[in-house]
């Protein structure tokens, strides 16, 4: 048994209690969004008291506001159209990770079937450390195309939206509706729309449903306020003032296409960051691994060769252990860290044989070139506090 901190256990503790009294997910949401638009699924009890709440428009909007916290709330006045329309308290799925959730929201499955963890992950059939959205090989950034793998070999789920019977249109920032993963979630039905700005995005929505006759299902994902977050902090202006562009785009928009329903949610909050933890700052790590540390900066799965196991559990605790949980990979399968069931195949593949959890204010930083570029990060997630993990559901 790892030597944790009882403090930090309890912690953990808590938050799986929390987790359990939460009833539905961002899966069940996706499962919900799917039965809605035509695909043939079961709902169960909850599921289905959810999807009756949500009102049969000829239109509907679905934004993910990255980074849009349950908490992002309390910082609204009451009269916000956000605020006001709250539906419901959602628990997303852990990693807190935008790769993490969004696939897992595309796929209306946990990350313990489809393998994709966090913004650095790690494929073992070809000894691989990548970046998932970017579809590019650490370090290097050189796309897997060029090294010969396929799109078909790292994502191994299927998009939601070649299921619907509802024509989808997708709606991204302008540097990212081309990308690799975008056209993965897309597949091979829905239109896709870059924008340069969120106002210009309404814009597009209001273009294209205005006195439209077929009914559709419009995908707006909004990334704005987790970057400004990072940048400035959670409750700064710049951060708030993303909000307030969204809640003028949504009103706009509902002036101009009558018969819309909009339900905006997010894939995980933000936590203000005290300071940073650098792993390898008294200690050499890179020595005992056979992979580079994945997933994200608050929750790390290290890859540890046999050998130095004994040696890497007593050095991490020694230096780290009043500010994170260290797992094995069978205790987070056993808690159901990473969704319901077992790991699959390539889910435990994914994963090295440790996991650690940061459970206080920090973050933690594994390699000095990501060093440089996140150091002065303001806010941060992945990790297990309800700042990251509640989402809210708004419905309008």
């Amino acid at each position: 048994m790892i030597d944790n901190l009882e403090e930090n256990k309890n912690k953990l503790k808590n938050y799986l209690k929390e987790r359990d009294n939460i009833k539905l997910d961002i899966v069940d949401l996706s499962k919900v969004l799917s039965y809605k638009n035509g695909v043939n699924i079961s709902l169960n009890e909850e599921q289905s008291k959810l999807e009756k709440s949500i009102k049969e428009k000829k239109h509907t909007l679905f934004i993910l506001l990255d980074g849009f916290g349950y908490y992002k709330l309390n910082s609204l006045k009451d009269e916000s159209i956000l605020k006001s329309n709250l539906k419901l308290k959602l628990k997303t799925v852990n990693p807190t990770s935008t790769a993490c959730v969004l696939t897992s929201l595309m796929s209306a499955s946990y990350p313990t079937e489809h393998g994709i963890f966090g913004w650095w992950d790690y494929n073992k059939e070809y000894n691989l450390n990548y970046y998932p959205l970017l579809f590019a090989e650490r370090r290097t950034g050189v796309s897997l195309n060029e090294k010969g793998i396929n799109t078909e070999d790292i994502y191994k789920f299927d998009t939601i939206f070649d299921k619907f019977k509802t024509q989808v249109n997708i709606y991204e920032d302008i540097n990212i509706i081309n990308s690799t993963y975008s056209k993965i979630i897309a597949g091979k039905k829905a239109n896709r729309y870059g924008y340069y700005s969120i106002k210009e995005a309404f814009s597009l929505l209001s273009k294209h449903l205005k006195g439209k006759k077929e009914s559709s299902f419009n995908y707006l994902y909004i990334d704005g306020l987790d970057e400004k977050s990072h940048i400035y902090g959670t409750e700064s202006k710049e951060a708030m003032q993303i909000i307030e562009v969204v809640e003028n785009g949504i009103k706009t928009l509902k002036n101009e296409v009558e018969d819309v329903s909009i339900i905006l949610t997010a894939d995980h909050g933000q936590v203000d960051m005290a300071s940073m933890l650098y792993l390898n700052q008294n200690t050499n790590y890179l020595n005992y691994f056979y992979a580079m540390p994945s997933i994200d900066t608050r929750m790390i799965s290290f890859f540890v060769k046999e050998k130095y196991r004994e040696e890497f559990e007593e050095k991490f605790l020694a230096e780290f252990k009043k500010d994170a949980i260290l797992l094995k990979k069978e205790e987070v399968e056993k808690m159901k860290l990473f969704g319901k069931g077992n790991l699959s195949k390539i889910a435990y593949d994914s994963l090295g044989e440790y996991i650690a959890v940061i459970v206080n204010d920090k973050f933690m930083i594994c390699d000095r070139v990501t060093l440089d570029d996140k150091m002065d990060t303001k806010g941060n997630h992945s990790g297990l506090t309800i700042k990251e993990t509640l989402i809210p559901l708004v419905v309008i």
